[in-house]
């Protein structure tokens, strides 16, 4: 059986005597693309450090590829793609991507070869001469995919890898992570965004340090019993307050003049409606968007269902 690209078990990071990643465990396996989803401050960075060697556990194991964490044969099949750009604003894409390949020991014919292979792949090709400081934001982030690619390595890491690219620029980066993933390459990518979220083979629900949840999107929606409603009425965005202060709900957000409303299994909407007799409630089938900001919410609210 081929052992898994990641194996963590138990994973810990404390930081002043504080859990920041608590008693993390799980696996991804060759060809993956595993997402962890989280607010900011549950954790996600910390745990891509330790899975990337930056940071040593405070307590538990990681095997990668069934070797340690720490060999250095495992280090060189990994690739890590940080949230702030890291490449060199004043050299040009190709000027880059050669500057990566010697760091890896490519030259002449070979480097040459590489750089034209990634070029072409990461779709910069016609933006070789442009500098990397003069690239869009879009632009920018499939330089750094193509900078990670050039040790040809078998798992990925990306924290949040298309934070403040439009819409199109991010479909084009998946697209080329689909192809990436395709060649049996792993990759672990933390994000908070919910449309990257559900290109995930399987999604990790993260929370104060914790994988809450783990599975596919379907899996991770069909585990809240909690049921979700559309609430209408004239009171507009003042109907949240009313909401809120009734003990049959669970959680209420304003949506532009309406409500979406969060009722725990077994609570009875007939008693809501009886309370609120001019608002109309219509049974929504929540989407991994609706399950996250539910996650997020109880978070703050310090619930843990």
């Amino acid at each position: 059986m081929t052992a898994p690209a990641v194996l963590a078990t138990g994973l810990c990071l404390q930081a002043a005597g504080r859990p920041i990643v608590d008693a993390v465990s799980f696996s991804v396996a060759a060809g993956e693309i595993f997402g962890i989803v989280g607010a900011d401050g549950a954790g996600k960075s910390a745990l891509l450090r330790l899975l990337t060697g930056q940071q040593r556990p405070s307590a538990g194991t990681l095997a990668l590829f069934g070797r340690p964490a720490g060999d250095p044969q495992v280090r060189e099949r990994l690739a890590y793609m940080p949230q702030v750009f890291g490449q060199y604003p004043d050299l040009s894409v190709r000027e880059n991507l050669r500057f990566y390949a010697a760091l890896h020991g490519l030259r002449g014919a070979a480097a040459s070869a590489m750089v034209a292979d990634l070029t072409a792949r990461a779709g910069l090709r016609g933006f070789e001469q442009r500098r990397a400081g003069q690239l869009s934001g879009g632009m920018m982030q499939k330089l750094a995919l193509a900078c990670a690619l050039v040790t040809r390595p078998r798992a990925i890491f990306l924290d949040e890898p298309t934070t403040g690219v439009d819409p199109v620029s991010r479909r084009a980066f998946w697209q080329l992570l689909e192809g990436v993933r395709a060649e049996g390459v792993a990759i672990v990518c933390a994000t908070a965004n919910m449309e990257e979220a559900e290109r995930c083979d399987r999604i990790a629900m993260m929370r104060r340090g914790r994988f809450r949840h783990i599975g596919t999107a379907l899996e991770l929606i069909a585990s809240v019993r909690s049921h979700l409603y559309l609430a209408a009425g004239a009171q507009g965005r003042a109907l949240v307050p009313l909401l809120r202060a009734r003990p049959e709900v669970e959680l209420a957000f304003p949506v532009g003049r309406q409500a979406r409303v969060w009722l725990p299994a077994g609570a009875a909407i007939a008693a809501l409606q009886a309370a609120i007799p001019d608002v109309q409630f219509t049974p929504l089938a929540p989407g991994l968007h609706d399950v996250a900001l539910r996650d997020l919410a109880l978070q703050q609210e310090g619930g843990d269902a």
